[in-house]
C-alpha cells in the first residue's frame, strides 16, 4: 500500500453496531487475569472494554486488515491498546459502538518497514453518554523493498 493510500484511510468509519456485555465474559476475563471475582455490582474488568469494542466494530478483523492492504496471513499484530473508561462498563448492558480510523503512520527500522493504524472506538451507554473509548493500534509489517504485501 502506498503511503498516500494509507493516509487516505484516516477518518474511515466502520459500520459499528451494538454489543451486550455478557456476565460470563467478565467472569472469564477475571479468571484469566487472576483479578478479584465480580463484587455483585455488575462493573466489569477494564479489559472487557477492548473485547466489547472489537466485537462491536461491525466487521471482522480480517476486514480491518484488508482496509490497510493486509491479511492475517501476513502477520499483523496488535501493537498496543489503550482504554479511557469514562463510566464503568456493566455486565448485561447494551452499548452502541462507533469506530473510525484515527491515525496512520509508516515507520522503518531495523525490523523493516511497517504501518501503524490506530482506531478510535467509542462505547455509548443507554444514557447516551460515552462510557469508554478504546484505541487499538494495529501493526502491519511490510515486506522489504515493496510498498505493500507481496
Amino acid at each position: 500500500m502506498r503511503e498516500e493510500d494509507l493516509r487516505a484511510r484516516v477518518g474511515h468509519r466502520f459500520p459499528g453496531g451494538t454489543v451486550r456485555i455478557e456476565p460470563y465474559v467478565d467472569w472469564l476475563v477475571r479468571d484469566m487475569t487472576s483479578a478479584p471475582a465480580p463484587d455483585g455490582s455488575g462493573v466489569t474488568h477494564p479489559t472487557v472494554a477492548f473485547l466489547a469494542a472489537t466485537e462491536g466494530l461491525g466487521v471482522g478483523l480480517e476486514e480491518v486488515f484488508a482496509l490497510f492492504g493486509s491479511s492475517s496471513g501476513e502477520g499483523p499484530l496488535l501493537g498496543e491498546w489503550a482504554v479511557d473508561v469514562k463510566q464503568p462498563l456493566r455486565a448485561g448492558v447494551v452499548y452502541d459502538v462507533m469506530a473510525e480510523v484515527e491515525d496512520v503512520k509508516r515507520r522503518s527500522g531495523t525490523s523493516g518497514t511497517f504501518d501503524l493504524a490506530t482506531v478510535k472506538i467509542e462505547l455509548t451507554g443507554p444514557d447516551w453518554d460515552v462510557h469508554a473509548i478504546v484505541r487499538p493500534t494495529y501493526v502491519f509489517p511490510r515486506r522489504s523493498g515493496t510498498e505493500g504485501p507481496l
